[in-house]
């Protein structure tokens, strides 16, 4: 599936752009493909004392050992290979993990300016940017720019992507403050080029 050339998307008779729902199939084929737990999302989200539970402390150690084997990899073909190899065997991710599987399928439907991105809020009266600590992933499809969001299971035009985390997802950002500017910023995550991009899309076939 390649959507990156594609001019012609126009809101369909649903209300939905087709790009949205492409972008949305891509959101779905990561977390089909990848089934996970995630122990960020379980505790924010039930808000159960889960940290002093054996399997969920578990989960947390198997999430450090995909960590620390991505990021020790020797190169960025191994980065994302050592991630998505262990995140399928130990079915365990958070957002930066989900996001990665993201910017690499993104990359194989050549999908345009695709970046990871950040979650920020802007304090203008202090000048500062405050991190909440999520990633997502974005690209673009002409003069607009689409999200995908796996850990929070949604794509959609940036403009209603700020409306979306503001309004469904706030209780899940530590400091969050609805008086601030939603931003997001380009984050400095592991780049493929396309040798790598296409090994890869050799070994994770369920991508394509």
């Amino acid at each position: 599936m390649n959507i990156q050339n594609s001019n012609q998307f126009q809101n369909t008779f649903t209300g939905r752009a087709q790009i949205i729902k492409e972008a949305d199939k891509i959101c779905r084929q990561v977390n089909s493909n990848f089934p996970h737990f995630s122990p960020s999302y379980s505790w924010i989200n039930f808000k159960k004392p889960e940290a002093f539970d054996p399997l969920f402390c578990k989960k947390e150690e198997k999430l450090s050992y995909i960590r620390f084997q991505a990021d020790n990899a020797a190169s960025r073909f191994k980065y994302y290979k050592n991630t998505l190899i262990l995140v399928k065997r130990l079915a365990c991710a958070n957002c930066g993990e989900l996001a990665d599987i993201t910017y690499l399928c993104c990359k194989i439907k050549n999908l345009k300016d695709v970046s990871a991105i950040g979650l920020y809020g802007f304090d203008k009266q202090n000048n500062k940017y405050i991190d909440y600590d999520h990633v997502a992933v974005c690209f673009k499809s002409g003069k607009k720019k689409i999200i995908i969001d796996p850990w929070f299971g949604f794509a959609d035009f940036v403009e209603n992507c700020r409306v979306i985390y503001r309004e469904r997802y706030h209780e899940f950002f530590e400091n969050f403050n609805p008086k601030f500017k939603l931003l997001f910023k380009k984050e400095p995550r592991v780049c493929l080029n396309k040798e790598d991009v296409n090994r890869l899309k050799n070994i994770f076939p369920q991508l394509k």
